[in-house]
């Protein structure tokens, strides 16, 4: 079908040249080669390479790249033998079965790669016209027997963080002693035992803590970590930990009331009134009074009030009455804030 129209496309182009008394020979459409993936990486993990690449945006002479087909995937070996580049796979650019796709992140992983074994890879991207661009930077891989998992993974949340500490392994996964100190790379989800294909920090970390910051309050998230035996790319991972699911709490409270102020009557009751709070998690107040200066406070409000005021109806003739209000947020906590300024009602 393409064949035909690229010959209708000529003939006609023939025809109007014809039409304005012009002869030459037909213009053949010129087919754009689409751009490689420039920042293609590879990890080996549990005696497999993962390859991961972002989706070009551009033909290589800077048109918008619209056809995009599928990316193919070539690989050399040079340890043990040296070998000339094959193409391994082809990825579909759309739905593809054989990679994980995360937004404009593809993730390929190669099994059947071979312990002892040193791969070089490229990827190419090829347009529905089945034109192959030019190739990606390599990428190097030596394949190793794995270092086992960290043990003891544990997590203590915090205000929008978290805090992991690990036991360091010492063998790899065939029982052989570790010769190297490893660093470790840290995966997070939102959904138990799914990870993406690269590690929150951007390069291994050395120790066997992690702070992570900058999370969301009251989300779940799940954990795992991985040794790295390597110190510079291509990452060569170990196994990966248990699993530790830990939920960031929000530990401040909102600001204490401003400007509480305490009217009494008409009748036997006591309106109080207050400036609203600015807080943008803010559920709502509680009211405080003592009946004597040296007696405690006791809570007036069952639930959090919504409005900045509230009239106390159980006050008595000649009576005399101290009042706090306190702030409480929306967190899981529901932190209160500290008291309010007193302020004095007599009742006559």
């Amino acid at each position: 079908m393409r064949i035909r129209q690229l010959i209708g496309a000529v003939l006609l182009g023939v025809l109007i040249l014809s039409g304005c008394g012009k002869a030459g020979p037909p213009v053949v459409p010129i087919l754009v080669e689409p751009s490689p993936p420039t920042d293609l990486t590879a990890l080996v993990r549990s005696r497999t390479v993962i390859l991961a690449w972002t989706r070009p945006k551009t033909n290589v002479d800077g048109t918008a790249l619209k056809y995009l087909s599928a990316f193919q995937i070539s690989r050399r070996q040079t340890v043990p033998k040296t070998t000339a580049f094959s193409v391994i796979a082809i990825v579909k650019a759309e739905k593809p079965e054989n990679a994980l796709v995360t937004g404009d992140r593809y993730a390929f992983t190669d099994s059947s790669a071979v312990v002892g074994s040193r791969y070089t890879y490229t990827v190419e991207a090829v347009s529905r016209r089945g034109v192959v661009g030019p190739s990606s930077p390599d990428v190097t891989a030596l394949v190793t027997v794995e270092i086992e998992a960290p043990s003891n993974l544990r997590a203590e949340a915090g205000e929008r963080a978290v805090r992991l500490s690990w036991i360091a392994p010492v063998r790899r996964a065939d029982g052989s002693r570790l010769k190297v100190v490893p660093r470790y790379n840290i995966y997070r989800g939102t959904i138990p035992r799914q990870y993406g294909s690269s590690p929150v920090n951007r390069e291994p970390i050395r120790g066997t803590q992690f702070h992570d910051a900058n999370l969301v309050n009251d989300q779940t998230y799940y954990y795992r970590v991985a040794a790295v035996e390597s110190q510079e790319p291509p990452w060569q991972e170990g196994l990966p930990s248990g699993e530790v699911a830990v939920t960031p709490i929000d530990l401040t409270p909102p600001a204490p009331p401003q400007h509480v102020r305490a009217v009494v009557g008409p009748g036997l009751v006591v309106s109080l009134s207050w400036e609203l709070n600015r807080e943008p998690d803010l559920l709502g107040y509680h009211v405080y009074r003592s009946d004597t200066p040296e007696s405690p406070p006791r809570r007036l409000t069952a639930t959090p009030l919504k409005s900045p005021t509230f009239t106390d109806p159980s006050v008595r003739s000649g009576g005399r009455y101290l009042y706090t209000v306190t702030a409480v947020d929306t967190s899981s906590r529901h932190n209160e804030s500290v008291a309010s300024q007193v302020v004095e009602a007599r009742v006559p």
